[in-house]
């Protein structure tokens, strides 16, 4: 896999949805372009032709295309440089399905004194894990994830206070047992954490995490129903 073509991809396709074939081969070469995009191929990437011959690339391929690049090696702070807080939580999700979780973006809600979100939710029996996506990274940066891991304490808090009204959007409706866990991903490349005893965990930890995750829960705050 040719690193730059995938770098350059993501650069491209930041702000508007394509890929400029045209430029990607003034960088290398034509036999190397089509090369990459046989490999991606391979990789499971359909994209759509536009009527200029170029491509078309969704948010979500976008976001696997960041976890490609992952794996192919390619230095972390240059791709987080090309992506957007969207698919920040769009490269959480994907993660997540990957170990099974039930995923979901987005819940807003509000009580009489604020209004609420939750950026990241990953459910699976009997555990409903709370993401706050932290889209910042660098030194200096713990400070401010630890007030981060106390909002987020509160407003799982308020999901719990407000559970009758929330239970179709969160889905745990009929479960005999829920564990809610307040967490924050960040994308800070540096080792997992925890603060007030919520896990605080670098993306490019977060599969080691799932995946040892009965290691931790005896570590994490955890609100049982």
């Amino acid at each position: 896999m040719d690193k730059d073509l995938l770098l350059l991809t993501l650069k491209q396709s930041r702000d508007t949805p394509f890929i400029l074939v045209d430029e990607l081969i003034e960088a290398k070469n034509e036999s190397k372009v089509e090369a990459f995009f046989n490999e991606l191929n391979a990789e499971g990437f359909r994209f759509q032709v536009t009527i200029d011959k170029n491509y078309q690339i969704t948010r979500e391929q976008r976001a696997k295309l960041a976890i490609l690049g992952f794996l192919q090696g390619i230095d972390f702070d240059k791709i987080i440089n090309e992506l957007i807080w969207q698919e920040f939580e769009l490269l959480t999700t994907i993660v997540g399905d990957e170990f099974g979780y039930l995923a979901q973006t987005g819940l807003n809600f509000s009580t009489d004194e604020r209004k609420y979100q939750i950026d990241v939710i990953l459910k699976s029996k009997p555990y409903v894990l709370f993401i706050d996506c932290k889209h910042y990274g660098g030194t200096g940066k713990k400070t401010v994830l630890k007030k981060a891991a106390e909002e987020q304490i509160t407003r799982v808090e308020a999901v719990k206070e407000n559970l009758d009204s929330l239970q179709d959007k969160i889905s745990v409706k009929g479960w005999r047992k829920t564990i809610f866990i307040p967490m924050i991903v960040t994308w800070l490349d540096d080792e997992i954490f925890f603060h007030d005893y919520v896990p605080i965990v670098p993306f490019t930890k977060l599969s080691s995490f799932l995946r040892n995750f009965y290691l931790y829960i005896e570590d994490m705050y955890k609100i049982e129903l």
